[in-house]
């Protein structure tokens, strides 16, 4: 927990606000490539640090594993295929890494696929509805996916920046705020983070600023914090 004031927090946060929108690309990510590799990197990066996620991202999708596939495959036999590219050593800012847990998120990855095939065959397709209905979607039918991954994923894919990531560097931000008081570091059940998002909306209107675009300045803010308090340089 930093040690900042919430008015000190509060105004580093509204300073980034606007750099956050120029770094914002207009658009939606209609490419079916493209957000299966977002998709992929939002599965694999839960409990991983974001670097190795998005180097595993990077190997699957250069195999075609998931963009590339034929109709109706052995998902038994995607899942492996999938194994044996998080088996390998992934390059990571010029260093070999491995990947922490390659068969549990073969697997994952591989019921996705099936799972989104079966409810209209694409990305794109699914992403077109509610966003909302879109996120539940996401959280009941992938497999290591919570409210955070599946917000993630759609803001990332520039679906939507009304939904928040809670992640814990958030999670602190609201409790100096007084707008979280509780313990947990993730929140998993989806009427709980509702709650909490909504909150964290309301936070956000009053600081002249959408939900999805107000927690990357926290998460910005909260590091750079963190990293201070800790004495170590940023």
């Amino acid at each position: 927990m930093t040690t900042y004031s919430a008015e000190a927090l509060c105004r580093a946060v509204a300073a980034v606000c606007p750099d956050i929108r120029k770094r914002i690309d207009a658009g939606v990510v209609s490419d079916e490539r493209h957000l299966w590799w977002e998709l992929s990197c939002c599965i694999l990066s839960s409990q991983v640090p974001y670097p190795l996620a998005m180097a595993a991202a990077d190997a699957i999708d250069q195999r075609g594993c998931l963009h590339q596939i034929e109709p109706n495959p052995n998902i038994e036999h995607l899942a492996e295929e999938l194994f044996e590219v998080l088996s390998l050593p992934l390059d990571v800012d010029g260093r070999k890494r491995s990947y922490r847990f390659p068969k549990a998120k073969a697997g994952h990855l591989a019921s996705t696929w099936a799972a989104v095939a079966s409810a209209g065959g694409s990305l794109k397709s699914l992403i077109s509805g509610d966003v909302s209905d879109t996120r539940a979607w996401l959280v009941t039918h992938v497999c290591g996916m919570g409210p955070k991954q599946a917000s993630m994923f759609l803001r990332n894919c520039g679906v939507t920046y009304d939904l928040a990531i809670l992640d814990r560097h958030v999670l602190n931000y609201m409790s100096t705020q007084g707008i979280y008081s509780g313990t947990h570091v993730s929140i998993s059940g989806l009427n709980q983070y509702g709650r909490y998002e909504d909150r964290l909306r309301d936070h956000a209107r009053e600081m002249d600023c959408p939900v999805g675009l107000l927690d990357w300045a926290i998460w910005i803010v909260m590091r750079v914090a963190n990293r201070k308090q800790e004495g170590v340089l940023v």
